[in-house]
């Protein structure tokens, strides 16, 4: 009767283990120190409660982080070391043992050496929880997360770096590709959107970057694994390109050639997508860096050009594995006629991207704001629920805004500190959606703008003072934006009840020329969940400050010219930067006012008055005002003046000394 062969050789694992058990050993220790023994050290001081998370990669998370994503990359590189050194390939491949069973054998061994340091970890958290006081801080399925998470990322690498093993002859290569394949997607992703924000007009880079792109890569997911833990939809993911990933590299096993040992690529297929994969990253890489350092348009296409020379050449020396690789032009030229081709499709905006503005009829609603940051409902200061538009004479004011900006097709220049964002996000009646971001001078779309800005609805959808239950209004209380500590607090309901309500009436009644007026006073809400809302109160708020001098508050919390010890104003456009640039704002002005480059103001009258007319200083403001309050010792607050709210005593005395 013939005898059956085991599928397990014992000799085959026991020379792994003594090749690749030490990082086992390593990681064990590694998570030892990052968790158990940080905890029990945590627990035995006398307060805990400060240093110990119910999410457990909150414990020592750059240590663990790190052996997450070097450990299972090293274990792969020792381990399919022998596909890669020709005498061992030729060893390993002589024994009588099928490539099937050898795969499976250094696969499952990796596999073990990962995930028992991870499992006797999590007994050891599990004993912790039974026996000490860390069931206080945790309940026991953060521990079960914590190392589903962890067994589900080691994996992931682990068969990523498994896959590219199966593809290269070379270990540095392996180590190097592996981490390229995981932020492959993410960094393509970033340098296209880089790339397409100068290219095309009103591409909202921002927006993509920012929202999606943790989306395109495991490792920025799990940097982000302190904050936030996966879905189940990120782990189903991850899971599927993991076992995608261990397939792959089962057949690319079985078919691998022995002699390709020592090869940069092995199979003939890959190396064209390997030799233009890098030619094209490295193009976007160098347009990417002219972009940033010489700002100009024919400086960005020559970093095209030189990025996409340099990583040709080197993907060649690399496949070759020798320099003399120059001859080899006709790829290239194919690869730039491509490249052209793409170039003038996107210049030319032959998919009408640029000119794209939505029908009224196909909108649905319509967010507009100064960034993206607004529709992130992660912001738990954000209490806009809904900030989309979704009256119609509203949303064709925005559309009209939006028409104009792309009939003008206005370039902004950069620094330049006038230009406003204007981000556009359309939800579509078919589900889909528009996101556009401009860069504009505001003035020259004014009349669009302020229709949009003066509508009730956009005002509702924008200002969080509309989103508030009055009923669930505990305490309102009302400070000086500047100035001094004094402040009031009111918890009578009736109050609070009229305070709000002037306050949504002074907000429906400002205007598109007032939005840049100085906060006198803020109001803080503690809601009943806890939560604080501030809204601010404009210095033209005048049925609010009635409201403040009936109730005989505005005496308590009012400003005045008592409260400021100088104003000192100067020319914007002449010294502005060196306010703004400097470090200590106190010392430029000081400076300034030693050089004699503006004018002092110290009488309560004159003070008064430009009180009523100061805005946030920017770029727009022909003068900037430095306010010195008695009340803060070293601190000087920066504000605006326009041209028609300066006194004509400060024009002249200014123009006069400059």
């Amino acid at each position: 009767m013939p005898s059956k062969t085991s599928w397990i050789n014992k000799e085959l694992m026991i020379q792994n283990l003594r090749n690749v058990g030490w990082v086992g050993i390593v990681y064990f220790i590694g998570l030892l120190f990052s968790l158990p023994i940080d905890i029990i050290g945590k627990l035995s001081n006398d307060d805990p409660f400060y240093a110990i998370y119910d999410n457990l990669f909150k414990m020592q998370y750059p240590i663990q982080i790190w052996l997450m994503l070097i450990i299972p990359v090293i274990l792969s590189l020792f381990l399919f070391r022998f596909l890669h050194v020709k005498q061992a390939t030729d060893f390993i491949h002589s024994l009588p043992i099928k490539r099937s069973k050898l795969f499976l054998h250094f696969t499952i061994m990796g596999f073990g050496i990962l995930i028992i340091p991870i499992l006797l970890n999590t007994v050891i958290l599990l004993s912790l929880y039974a026996f000490t006081d860390f069931q206080q801080f945790v309940q026991v399925q953060d521990i079960f997360i914590w190392c589903g998470i962890t067994i589900l990322m080691n994996t992931l690498f682990f068969t990523t770096a498994t896959f590219i093993a199966m593809v290269t002859g070379l270990t540095a290569v392996q180590g190097a590709l592996t981490y390229i394949l995981l932020l492959f997607p993410a960094g393509m992703f970033m340098l296209v959107c880089f790339s397409l924000k100068d290219l095309l007009f009103g591409f909202p880079e921002d927006y993509f970057f920012n929202i999606q792109i943790e989306k395109y890569s495991p490792i920025i997911k799990a940097s982000y694994l302190e904050n936030e833990i996966f879905s189940w939809w990120d782990a189903c993911l991850f899971l599927f390109i993991s076992i995608i990933f261990y397939v792959l590299s089962f057949f690319l096993y079985k078919t691998r050639k022995v002699e390709v040992a020592s090869q940069s690529i092995v199979f003939p297929v890959l190396r064209p997508i390997f030799k233009f994969g890098v030619a094209f990253c490295t193009m976007l890489v160098g347009g990417l860096y002219f972009n940033e350092i010489q700002q100009q348009q024919g400086w960005i296409w020559f970093g095209y050009f030189v990025g996409s020379l340099f990583g040709y050449y080197l993907a060649e020396m690399v496949l070759q594995k020798h320099w003399r690789v120059f001859k080899q032009w006709k790829g290239y030229a194919g690869f730039l006629v491509v490249i052209g081709l793409i170039g003038l499709l996107i210049h030319f905006d032959l998919f009408q991207y640029e000119k794209k503005v939505p029908d009224l009829d196909d909108v649905e609603a319509v967010h507009i704001s100064s960034g993206y940051y607004h529709l992130m409902n992660n912001n738990q200061e954000v209490y806009i629920k809904d900030p989309f538009i979704k009256e119609s004479n509203s949303i064709e004011a925005v559309l009209s805004l939006h028409e104009s900006i792309v009939e003008k097709q206005e370039k902004s220049e950069r620094n330049m500190e006038e230009y406003e964002r204007i981000f556009l996000y359309y939800k579509l009646k078919d589900g889909s959606k528009l996101v556009r971001d401009y860069s504009i001078k505001l003035e020259n779309y004014k009349s669009y703008y302020a229709s949009i800005y003066e509508s009730k609805n956009f005002k509702e959808t924008t200002e969080q003072i509309f989103q508030v239950d009055t009923s669930k209004v505990d305490k309102l209380t009302i400070y000086p934006d500047m100035g001094g500590n004094k402040r009031v607090a009111i918890v009578d309901p009736e109050e609070i009840q009229e305070a709000i309500n002037i306050l949504k009436d002074e907000v429906y009644n400002t205007s598109f020329e007032d939005r840049g007026k100085v906060h006198l006073y803020n109001v803080e809400l503690l809601l009943s969940t806890e939560k604080w809302m501030h809204v601010g109160v404009k210095n033209n708020y005048k049925q609010f400050e009635d409201w403040l001098r009936e109730k005989g508050y505005l005496e308590e919390i009012q400003v005045t010219s008592d409260d400021i010890e100088w104003m000192y104003v100067i020319n914007q456009r002449e010294y502005g930067d060196r306010i703004f640039n400097s470090m200590d704002q106190e010392q430029a002005v000081m400076e300034l006012m030693k050089e004699n480059k503006g004018i002092e103001i110290n009488d309560s009258p004159d003070i008064q008055k430009l009180m009523n007319h100061l805005n946030y200083g920017n770029m727009k403001n022909q003068y900037l005002v430095a306010v010195k309050y008695k009340a803060h010792k070293g601190y000087i607050e920066i504000r605006g003046l326009t041209e028609q709210d300066t006194p004509a005593f400060i024009k002249d005395y200014i123009n006069e000394n400059e």
